[in-house]
């Protein structure tokens, strides 16, 4: 019981975050969205530099190593999508876009629940992939 409510707990304080992330970058305020995603990263205890692992690597990573479930992974989708959304580098912001593409679909392959928002997004991410 400790554990769910204490999962519970991280979602909404990582789902508030990621609302403060995308209302910084909406904004154009890049620094403090910046800083909000260091915010979202350390709630989840995430110090590595996950800029640098491949696709699959991160993956395993997060879901083995950090042992996060699937709706953490989600989140750490989006927050790669944003991240993205605010890189000038096009290569950057194209590995921000894959590895958020391949974690939501990895979620959804998994997932027990149906997700309009998580289809969407994987279908938005699949453009900026192919445009």
């Amino acid at each position: 019981m400790f554990e769910k409510d204490y999962l519970m707990r991280q979602l909404m304080a990582l789902l508030e975050a990621l609302q403060r992330i995308i209302r910084r970058r909406k904004e154009g305020d890049y620094t403090m969205a910046l800083d909000e995603i260091r915010t979202f990263y350390s709630i989840l205890k995430i110090e590595e530099n996950i800029d640098e692992m491949t696709v699959s690597e991160l993956y395993n990573w997060l879901s083995t190593s950090k042992k996060l479930v699937n709706d953490q992974i989600e989140m750490v989708a989006y927050v790669l999508k944003e991240q993205g959304e605010m890189e000038e580098d096009a290569e950057k912001r194209m590995d921000f876009f894959r590895k958020a593409h391949f974690l939501l679909e990895k979620v959804e392959l998994e997932a027990i629940t149906f997700s309009v928002e998580r289809l969407l997004k994987i279908g938005e991410l699949k453009e900026y992939m192919e445009g």
